[in-house]
């Protein structure tokens, strides 16, 4: 009787365990999309005000400065 006890406790320790394990894994899944969409929706809004940068700059006829060298 104890033994059977003893093995379903442990049954029910083992799979609250790997559950736990797979939901932190699935909520760790999930915010690394979520910085990701989150990083390529940045990438584009700096792309777009780069390009919008670029145009005021042609059409003031100001020098664009190369970020590499500066000049």
């Amino acid at each position: 009787m104890f033994h059977w006890i003893g093995h379903i406790i442990k049954t029910v320790i083992i799979t609250g365990v790997i559950g736990s394990v797979a939901l932190f894994s699935s909520l760790l899944d999930a915010m690394i999309g979520l910085v990701g969409r989150c990083s390529d929706r940045l990438d584009a809004k700096l792309g777009e005000l780069a390009q919008a940068s670029n145009e005021r700059h042609r059409r003031e006829g100001r020098r664009q400065v190369d970020p590499i060298t500066l000049d």
